[in-house]
């Protein structure tokens, strides 16, 4: 991992926004993505908005989206979702290697934290293929698939709660060193 962060810079992290953003356009505002789904369904919008849910719940949610706006989902938004989740790890590992690489020195297992975009992303793959299975075999209640799918869906959550917090934390870390450093200059100068 250490050796990863001292190869990212902040030209590469620019580009990882760049890619976050235009996908971040893609799948909730261009039409076809959830702003679209939105038309076709009056409203209704994904799953993957929302928090752990029950089984009745998904296959309600599911049955409001009518049959056009579960066609529109599988065949819309999900392509974009297998891109989407790649554009913000990227982003996010990114953003919080650098800060590490500003904060930690290389080798430090502090920078292992940089796992958790890694973990997102291996979630929001799981939790597309669990919403993959329930569109296709709808009305089908897989009440497993759709258990398993909703846990994930908190997990993934949780997960990014946690890298949020980990940037919070790194940038306070590097607002401090900056500040010491800016009082050691003083005192020396």
């Amino acid at each position: 991992m250490s050796k990863i962060i001292e190869k990212l810079t902040v030209k590469k992290a620019l580009l990882a926004t760049g890619f976050f953003l235009v996908m971040l356009w893609l799948i909730d505002y261009s039409p076809i993505g959830v702003a679209g789904l939105l038309q076709v369904t009056d409203g209704v919008s994904i799953l993957d908005y929302e928090t752990r849910y029950t089984v009745d719940f998904a296959y309600n949610f599911l049955k409001s989206m009518g049959q056009a706006g579960r066609l529109f989902h599988l065949t819309r938004i999900m392509p974009l979702d297998f891109v989407y989740p790649p554009s913000l790890m990227l982003f996010m590992f990114s953003w919080l290697g650098l800060l590490l690489k500003k904060t930690t020195q290389a080798g430090s297992k502090a920078r292992y934290i940089n796992i958790l975009p890694i973990i997102y992303l291996i979630l929001d793959f799981t939790e597309n293929a669990g919403i993959i299975a329930m569109l296709l075999n709808y009305p089908t209640r897989l009440a497993a698939v759709c258990f398993i799918t909703g846990w994930v869906t908190s997990i993934k959550k949780t997960v990014v709660l946690l890298i949020i917090i980990a940037v919070m934390v790194e940038l306070v870390i590097f607002a401090i060193k900056g500040i010491k450093g800016l009082i050691n200059a003083k005192t020396k100068g």
